[in-house]
């Protein structure tokens, strides 16, 4: 997978040439193969526990749970999956792959990162860890493992995270038209969907002046305020995730990850940026999108430019 995303064009739609490679051709044809192979597997497999009642029936893990809804509306029960959904779950599993391979982990940059450009900000989150969690930095993993409630206890730590994906989401959406479907814009105009791809572009709508203030500044105390102060957030104007049904599934996870990763990490490094040391007096290349060295590049998910070169130095 991670071949497959090494070899994808993302200019192609501007560059339509750049897109008559073969060598790229047979890599994402024998990539695509060998994943449908593992998954296919992987799902056989499945199915044949789930059968045989001989697997563990609370798991939420994605194959189980296509497995699991497949079941419910297959009649009658056969030994073998029906080889359209078989082909249906495995592009589906590959998609969800994708999504969540390292979308988390350029969020884990780009918060380090800013906390790193706003020591405010990181003495704050440092002293909720240590009201929540004691002094005691390197009881933090027992004390999670007993009381994994105390990850949901951390107003300024969510409020870290989501300030981060709103300054930096690591991904778009898309959502393909309908006839009769609309979209109406800023000034009443009607823009009719059918025949069209709708892209909802996170990074514009979250740094758009019409619905922030001061939307280029990293203001965590924008998600701590309420209803009647001019930073609290614009209805619909933050969708990292997504909005409505079609949200991403793995929301709730992907939260409670990103608070327990900080909590063990926060209060242990100090993170710097090396632009500086790479850049030299080089001029070549854009080096800054509204004035941020670390601009977000396209490699799958969206990560920050040249894949933040950075020195981690343990704080005393």
């Amino acid at each position: 997978m991670i071949s497959q995303i090494r070899w994808q064009r993302p200019n192609g739609d501007l560059n339509p040439l750049s897109l008559i490679h073969l060598p790229r051709f047979f890599m994402q044809w024998w990539n695509g193969r060998q994943m449908n192979e593992f998954i296919g597997k992987e799902l056989d497999r499945r199915y044949e526990e789930l059968m045989n009642d001989s697997y563990d029936k609370k798991s939420k893990a994605v194959i189980d749970l296509v497995l699991q809804a497949y079941l419910e509306n297959a009649e009658p029960r056969s030994n073998r999956l029906d080889p359209d959904f078989r082909r249906f779950a495995i592009i589906q599993i590959r998609l969800f792959v994708f999504a969540g391979h390292d979308s988390t982990s350029s969020t884990i940059c780009y918060c380090l990162y800013l906390l790193s450009k706003n020591q405010k900000a990181l003495s704050r989150i440092c002293s909720e860890h240590d009201a929540v969690y004691g002094k005691d930095r390197s009881s933090i993993s027992s004390r999670l493992t007993q009381e994994p409630q105390l990850a949901n206890d951390l107003p300024y730590t969510t409020a870290v995270i989501k300030e981060t994906l709103r300054l930096f989401p690591p991904a778009s959406a898309s959502r393909q038209g309908s006839p009769g479907v609309d979209v109406v814009d800023d000034i009443g105009r009607i823009c009719p969907t059918n025949g069209a791809v709708v892209w909802i572009s996170h990074a514009m709508m979250h740094r758009a002046p019409k619905y922030w203030i001061s939307p280029d500044v990293f203001l965590p105390e924008r998600w701590l305020v309420g209803p009647g102060h001019e930073l609290y957030p614009t209805k619909g104007a933050w969708r990292p995730f997504e909005n409505g049904p079609r949200n991403c599934i793995a929301q709730g996870l992907v939260m409670t990850e990103l608070r327990v990763i900080l909590s063990l990490i926060v209060r242990e490094f100090d993170v710097q940026d090396s632009y500086s040391e790479i850049d030299g007096n080089s001029t070549v290349g854009i080096k800054t999108y509204k004035g941020e060295r670390a601009f977000q590049i396209d490699s799958g998910a969206a990560h920050p430019a040249d894949f933040f070169p950075c020195k981690v130095f343990t704080r005393e």
